[in-house]
C-alpha cells in the first residue's frame, strides 16, 4: 500500500482567482474604482489599505500559480516509511514515529506526527521546520502533513498509516 499525494491544482487555481478578485477590493479602498463613499466630500479612499490589499492579493497569486504547476509528489508513505521533503530531506522510518494525531477543523485536515528522534532529521522547508517547535510546544507533534490541498484525501493517508502501524491507532499510542 502506498500513499502519494501532489498539489491540487484545481484549488490552487482557484485560489489565485480569488486573489485577483479580492484585488478589486484593494482598488474600490484606494479609490482608483470609484464609489459612493469614495466620491464622498472627504474622499472615503484608504490609499495604504487598498495598496496593501492589491499587493498581498497580486503576490499570492503567482504562489498559487506555482503551486499549481508543480507536479512532483510532496508526499510518500510506504513501507519505508514517511517522505515529506518539506520537513526532512531523508525518509521518516516507522522505528522512529512515536505517536500521530488527526485533526480536522472546518475545512481544514492534518495528520500531526510525533518523531521518537526530531534532531535526526534536518533540511526541508525553514518554515515548516522553525513551525515545527511551536506545533510540539502545543502539543501537536513535530509534523503535519496538511492535506487540504492534495489531490489524495485525509482518510486515504490514515489508512496507509493504519497498514504500516496500527499501534498508532490504539488509545494510548496517540499524541
Amino acid at each position: 500500500m502506498v500513499y502519494e499525494a501532489r498539489e491540487s491544482s484545481r484549488r490552487y487555481y482557484v485560489l489565485a482567482v480569488l486573489c485577483v478578485l479580492l484585488s478589486l477590493l484593494g482598488f474600490v479602498a484606494n479609490g482608483v474604482i470609484p464609489t459612493a463613499s469614495t466620491s464622498e466630500a472627504n474622499g472615503g479612499a484608504y490609499p495604504i489599505t487598498g495598496w496593501l490589499i492589491v499587493a498581498a492579493c497580486f503576490g499570492m497569486a503567482p504562489e498559487f500559480v506555482r503551486r499549481a504547476r508543480f507536479r512532483g509528489v510532496r508526499v510518500r508513505i510506504d513501507a519505508n516509511g514517511i517522505d515529506f521533503p518539506q520537513y526532512a530531506d531523508q525518509v521518516m522510518p516507522w522505528d522512529q514515529i512515536s505517536s500521530m494525531l488527526a485533526v480536522q477543523i472546518h475545512f481544514q485536515r492534518s495528520v500531526n506526527f510525533e518523531l521518537r528522534n526530531p534532531e535526526a532529521f534536518t533540511g526541508g522547508n525553514k518554515l515548516i521546520r522553525a513551525g515545527s517547535a511551536l506545533n510540539s510546544a502545543a502539543g501537536f507533534g513535530h509534523y503535519g502533513i496538511i492535506t487540504t490541498y492534495y489531490d489524495r484525501a485525509m482518510d486515504e493517508l490514515l489508512a496507509t498509516v493504519r497498514h504500516y502501524r496500527p499501534d498508532l491507532f490504539e488509545g494510548g499510542a496517540r499524541l
